[in-house]
């Protein structure tokens, strides 16, 4: 066994024996917390690919310098399935620094590429995938999703059917991503599926000529009781994870907003719903504004023991991979 392949198993096994669920439900002394990577400190949702401005690891010190410890470099599947023109084109319109200049292995240059950081001693990364949920329609790539760590479902049509609740749309998905999960058994994130609702209802308002401050709770609402036991049901006890995004971050000064989030999300996180965190970064800007995940997170009831659970299966996973 190589030295980078022994390192990794012992701090897995580290954090199995630190963190074990029995154990988080007895212990509440500093030793356990001190032991867990803060919120502020996790970033699960972060393009390092062919929207990145910056090489790799100085695209990644910006985010070491802001307080991370812990990052999911992803890029959207989507992106690398353009031929040499629509590259071009692509990458011109959008003033990109091009990357991945082979459309026949950018995907592969990509994963590769991310491989290269995991040596990083400042700054614990992996990799994966985002990856639109229509696909499950339209067809999955398969081939690129056996090099991820970690697959990511982008959600968008949960978000803008412009009804009120929403939830059997993301419990259908949930559904379909613990069937695909057999199949790729590595931990899955569903993206973002919370806040392009709340956006939905007030631009539907504002159409219709109504004050914001005129829209109910229950306007907001994303998950009806029924709904919320079943999502929890089918994600309880999996390797399934629902993200919570920065984006909140604008919202929570509204009353309204938040209570209605945390009536969709608290009895989620009570249930057995295990989330992460993250900026959603695509580039630069994204520093513009704090990160501060417990804003919100706090009154949901996500804590760190919560979200890094998905850690800890990430380096059990790597160090069994890095054992053969």
């Amino acid at each position: 066994m190589n030295t980078s392949a022994c390192l990794i198993l012992m701090l897995s096994l580290t954090i199995s024996a630190t963190y074990p669920i029995k154990a988080q439900e007895r212990t509440t002394g500093k030793s356990l917390k001190e032991g867990l990577f803060q919120l502020n400190e996790i970033d699960l949702h972060v393009h390092a690919g062919k929207e990145r401005p910056l090489p790799l690891n100085e695209w990644i010190d910006l985010f070491a310098r802001d307080g991370r410890k812990v990052i999911l470099l992803l890029d959207h599947l989507e992106l690398y399935r353009m031929d040499d023109k629509e590259h071009k084109e692509w990458i011109k319109e959008n003033n990109f620094n091009d990357w991945y200049p082979k459309t026949t292995t950018g995907k592969y240059d990509f994963i590769k590429e991310m491989s290269t950081v995991e040596s990083r001693n400042d700054v614990l990364t992996f990799r994966g995938w985002e990856i639109w949920e229509g696909e499950f329609e339209e067809g999955l790539e398969k081939p690129p999703m056996k090099e991820a760590e970690v697959i990511g479902w982008h959600m968008s049509k949960a978000a803008w059917n412009g009804k009120a609740p929403v939830g059997k749309e993301l419990i259908f998905r949930a559904r379909q991503i613990v069937g695909i999960q057999k199949e790729f058994p590595v931990p899955m994130i569903i993206f973002h599926p919370f806040i392009g609702r709340i956006k939905a209802v007030r631009e539907a308002a504002a159409k219709s000529g109504r004050n914001l401050s005129s829209i109910k709770k229950e306007e907001y609402r994303y998950f009806t009781p029924t709904e919320q036991k079943e999502l929890i049901e089918i994600l309880n006890g999996s390797s399934i994870y629902i993200e919570i995004s920065r984006g909140w971050s604008t919202l929570w000064s509204d009353p309204v907003v938040r209570e209605a989030f945390i009536e969709d999300i608290r009895p989620l996180a009570e249930g057995g719903v295990k989330f992460t965190v993250s900026t959603d970064a695509h580039g630069t800007s994204s520093f513009d504004e704090s990160y501060n995940p417990e804003l919100y997170c706090k009154d949901l009831r996500i804590t760190p023991e919560d979200v890094n659970t998905i850690i800890r299966e990430l380096l059990a996973i790597r160090a069994k991979r890095n054992l053969r």
